[in-house]
């Protein structure tokens, strides 16, 4: 499992930083997050097939969010077998007519299959007033299959708890995964997705378990028929807690003692546009890494004045955040990791100071260490540990 950093830029996409999107990859799958314009520039440097994107999740309808999905379909679609299953698209109320009024005003006809599933009920944080009604299909509109729009897209609205179950599918040795959405306080109706594992058998202890397979190498093959005692690892590994495997010697191997607990399947938190997070705090607790943007920084070594309690009312004004909002809702959430995006196009990439700046304010705020926070650039990989390895958030090659 890793992330792909598509886009780190906020408003518009720039020579230096592209608008938001972020993959997630499991397995041989790529999930997006948010689909800025420049997305399908991003997904070539990067070496994401577009053919293996399964999914795609949009926080919030800004254009520098969801304007490079209609384009993005088109790529997709060169690349994906006609016989695939449809994609899932999730994301606010309106993404539905939205794709639909694009689609048919371009008379596209190269598209895969796919199927939208609307949020609805998202409140506005932001403004006591409610927000303006969310784009709707037409009466009479009916969607077309030859725009690519299959049957099947549901409209979800959130459970008791404020949070939307959204789904949770069968994925290779992670067992499953689950999908849930919970609003962020932004100028528009806004969720942020919490991604989350089931958790997974524990691991063999091969230390404790290949001694006693060796001592009885010789009886194993004349009684099991077994060459190498190491093939009857597997069978240990099965075992259930409860379990046990008498070796011919009358050795009893048991599983709660060769195989380790239940280990804790990893979660991930990808945040939209947002200067409050807290309505997440429930589903994105104790997550392995949490995507926060940071819009703005106070920086006085670079010029910056007028200190930064001013700064951190005039961004949360906008709706966005500040390295330090992004790092004590890292420490409120318990996150283990941190990663900074949506960054003004004031901060390039390249400005490698500055940007170790930004991610020490945050990491000070977090109370992480350093190697745990990073500032994303375009093009970054970062690797997702199993919640039991100490490993650091060392950015990757590129896939």
């Amino acid at each position: 499992m890793e992330v792909v950093v598509l886009g780190s830029g906020a408003c518009n996409p720039s020579p230096t930083r592209s608008a938001s999107s972020l993959a997630l990859r499991l397995l041989n799958s790529y999930w997006l997050f948010d689909v800025g314009e420049g997305t399908q520039v991003q997904l070539q440097r990067c070496f994401v097939a577009p053919g293996r994107i399964d999914r795609i999740f949009v926080t919030h309808a800004h254009g520098d969010h969801c304007f490079g999905l209609p384009g993005l379909l088109c790529l997709i679609a060169r690349g994906r077998d006609r016989d695939a299953p449809p994609m899932d698209i999730y994301g606010p109320a309106g993404l539905r007519a939205f794709l639909r009024v694009t689609l048919r005003f371009s008379g596209t006809k190269m598209l895969p299959r796919f199927v939208v599933h609307e949020l609805h009920d998202i409140p506005n944080l932001h403004s006591s007033r409610p927000p303006p009604p969310p784009l709707a299909v037409a009466p009479g509109d009916v969607r077309s299959s030859d725009a690519g729009e299959q049957p099947g897209g549901l409209d979800l609205r959130p459970g008791p708890d404020g949070c939307w179950e959204l789904l949770t599918t069968a994925f290779g040795e992670s067992g499953s995964v689950t999908v849930r959405a919970a609003p962020v306080r932004h100028t528009v109706p806004t969720v942020g997705y919490v991604v989350e594992e089931a958790s997974k058998r524990g691991r063999l202890k091969p230390e404790l378990v290949l001694p006693l397979l060796q001592r009885n190498k010789q009886a194993l093959a004349d009684e099991w028929g077994v060459r190498d005692p190491r093939s009857v690892l597997k069978k240990v590994a099965a075992l259930g807690a409860e379990e046990e495997l008498v070796l011919p010697d009358g050795a009893v191997i048991r599983g709660s003692d060769a195989v380790g607990g239940t280990r804790r399947g990893r979660k991930i938190a990808v945040l939209g546009d947002c200067c409050d997070a807290s309505p997440c705090s429930g589903i994105a607790a104790g997550c392995d890494l949490l995507v926060h943007e940071a819009t703005n920084a106070y920086l006085p070594q670079y010029g910056d004045s007028g200190g930064l309690a001013r700064l951190q009312r005039e961004t949360a004004a906008h709706g966005h955040s500040t390295p330090q909002m992004a790092g004590a809702v890292a420490r409120r959430f318990g996150a283990r990791a941190l990663l900074l995006t949506h960054f003004s196009q004031r901060y390039p990439p390249d400005a490698v100071g500055m940007m170790r700046a930004i991610a020490a304010a945050a990491a000070a705020e977090a109370e992480l260490p350093p190697e745990q926070v990073v500032a994303a650039r375009d093009t970054l990989v970062l690797p997702i540990w199993q919640p039991d390895r100490t490993k650091a958030m060392r950015p990757a090659s590129p896939p």
